[in-house]
C-alpha cells in the first residue's frame, strides 16, 4: 500500500499551511529575526526529537540517530545566544504515531533547503543546512507506507503528525515577539 504518506499530506495541509505562514514572518535576514527562528525551532525540536527516542523512533527508520538536527540546534543557538525554552512535545507511544511524527519533522528539511537563502552571511547554520543523505526521504515514505495499513494505525499517525505541527506552532507564537 502506497498511500499512507499521502493521507498524511492531505490531514495535514492545512496545519502545515499555518506553521509554513506563521515562520515565514520570522525575518532570517536580521539578526533578531534570525535568533527567534532559532529559538523557535529548538524549542519544539528539542522536545520533539527527544519524544520520538523515547516512543521507539529506531523502530521506524534504524537510522534515527544519525537524522537528529537537535545537536545541530543547540550548536546554532549557542552561537547566537539563544536558549531554547522547550514547549510540551506529544506523546509518542506506537509507531503509527512516531511515523506521524517523523513525516513532520523529517519533511521539515526540505523546507529548511529554502530557508538557507534568506538568512544573512555570517549567521550560523548547522540546522538549516545540515547534510541530508540521499534517500532518507523516500525511505522514510516507504516505512510510512508499511506501518500505516489500516484505519487504527492511520488515525494514530494523522493525530501525532497534527500535534507535531501543533507543537511547532505553539513554540513559533512563543518566540514570535521576543
Amino acid at each position: 500500500m502506497r498511500d499512507g504518506h499521502r493521507l498524511l499530506r492531505e490531514a495535514t495541509h492545512a496545519a502545515h499551511e499555518r506553521l509554513d505562514g506563521l515562520f515565514a514572518s520570522f525575518d532570517l535576514g536580521s539578526d533578531a529575526g534570525y535568533r527567534r527562528f532559532i529559538g523557535a525551532q529548538a524549542s519544539a525540536m528539542l522536545p520533539v526529537e527527544a519524544a520520538l527516542g523515547d516512543g521507539g523512533a529506531e523502530q521506524v527508520v534504524d537510522d534515527w540517530p544519525s537524522r537528529r538536527r537537535s545537536d545541530a540546534l543547540l550548536a546554532d543557538a549557542a552561537a547566537l545566544g539563544v536558549t531554547p525554552r522547550p514547549v510540551a512535545a506529544p506523546v509518542f507511544d506506537s509507531l503509527p504515531s512516531v511515523a506521524g511524527a517523523l513525516y513532520v519533522v523529517e519533511g521539515s528539511r526540505h523546507g529548511a533547503r529554502h530557508l538557507v537563502r534568506q538568512v544573512a552571511a555570517g549567521f550560523p547554520l548547522r540546522f538549516l543546512d545540515i547534510d541530508q543523505v540521499p534517500g532518507n526521504w523516500g525511505k522514510l515514505l516507504d516505512r510510512v507506507d508499511m506501518i500505516l495499513y489500516s484505519l487504527d494505525t492511520r488515525d494514530k499517525a494523522v493525530t501525532a503528525a497534527l500535534a507535531t505541527f501543533d507543537c511547532f506552532e505553539r513554540a513559533g507564537r512563543n518566540w514570535m515577539n521576543d
